[in-house]
């Protein structure tokens, strides 16, 4: 049986070494279980540095926010077969080096993390997907509190909807907290709650279970996987901003992300399809770890290697698609049981910092 899927392939084309047509769609082909991928290069969309991509439910609109100044958030139209894809919306907004967009709870709307600029923005979408205003923009500078253990400032890096609540999260790696809000039915958002982790941890990304029971953040300055632990009664730590919260967790543990001794900027985490187990990309190693969560805490099961600075992956199946920012690749692995190998030979692919596979 031959399984095919189109996967849309973010990459930086302007800043610094980016060397990537902005957007690509991608057409892969399985044959059976253990066939290596074949690829077929359906499209490509002309985008400065787009950094995150994220499908529309119905997979027929692909939406990107660009890592420019100011940040730009775009919605592209694409054909049933991939081969055709149209920029339907161009949005610019308040701040500068978006790096990672949602759905909000709101589904007329997307919510922004600006690395660059500290910020998370929300705005409204048209009956069509094409972004067309901003309505909010929380600024995380006035959390700091006058503490300078965030000398480099505030920097949100990711928004993840939590199942079963009306919150969504957002890892900021300056400030060292995962912070928790809520959207109203007018589609702002308001501060709701926080988990605060150990100094220099770095949180940049986040795996949440089907039941917003365990979140595990990947930590990018220490190099760990923490793992916070929802309880009514886990001690939140309250700014004047905050309310009270009613789904509260508390970081249980940390483990390393990696096998491998020396410097890791771990980058994306994900649970696999039967939440069994964690995938976790590790920079400096340039491999992707696989974790056990049968124990009390994560437990490092096996580790592969990938191409140089992985950023970002995703699943399709029982495959794993790693974007290999300076290894210009996208390294495929298939993950059975407590296994790891790669499949086939990586698909070339200049500074991919992203991966979507079309629903």
């Amino acid at each position: 049986m031959t399984t095919t899927a189109v996967i849309a392939a973010g990459g930086y084309s302007r800043s610094g070494s980016g060397r990537g047509p902005g957007i690509e769609l991608l057409g892969l082909s399985i044959e059976g279980a253990a066939g290596a991928p074949a690829v077929q290069r359906l499209a490509t969309v002309d985008l400065p540095d787009p950094s995150f991509v994220l499908w529309s439910r119905d997979g027929t609109v692909l939406h990107a926010v660009l890592e420019t100044d100011p940040t730009r958030v775009v919605a592209v139209r694409v054909s049933p077969d991939g081969r055709d894809a149209e920029v339907i919306g161009d949005l610019a907004i308040d701040g500068a080096g978006g790096c990672h967009l949602a759905r909000g709870s709101d589904p007329s709307t997307l919510v922004i993390a600006q690395y660059g600029a500290g910020t998370v923005a929300t705005v409204r979408l048209d009956a069509d997907g094409a972004p067309v205003e901003q309505i909010d923009l929380d600024d995380h500078r006035h959390l700091r509190d006058g503490d300078d253990s965030a000398p480099d400032g505030p920097h949100p890096h990711q928004v993840v909807a939590l199942p079963g609540t009306p919150l969504l999260a957002v890892p900021d790696l300056g400030l060292d907290r995962v912070l928790m809000y809520r959207q109203d039915r007018t589609g702002m958002i308001d501060l709701s709650g926080e988990i605060p982790l150990s100094r220099g941890s770095g949180p940049r990304h986040l795996a949440v279970d089907h039941e917003s029971e365990q979140l595990h953040i990947s930590c990018e300055r220490s190099g760990m996987v923490a793992t916070a632990v929802r309880s009514e009664t886990a001690p939140q730590r309250r700014t004047p901003a905050t309310e009270g919260p009613t789904h509260r967790w508390s970081v249980r543990s940390m483990t390393p992300a990696s096998g491998h001794e020396g410097p890791n900027a771990v980058s994306h985490i994900e649970l696999t399809a039967d939440e069994s187990a964690l995938l976790v990309a590790n920079r400096g190693p340039d491999t992707l770890s696989l974790l056990s969560l049968d124990a009390l805490r994560p437990l490092l099961v096996a580790e592969a290697a990938v191409g140089a600075h992985p950023r970002h992956f995703t699943q399709l199946g029982d495959l794993v698609l790693v974007a290999a920012q300076e290894g210009d690749r996208i390294d495929v692995l298939r993950c059975r049981g407590e296994e790891l190998a790669p499949v086939g030979e990586p698909i070339p692919a200049p500074s991919v910092a992203c991966l979507a596979v079309r629903p």
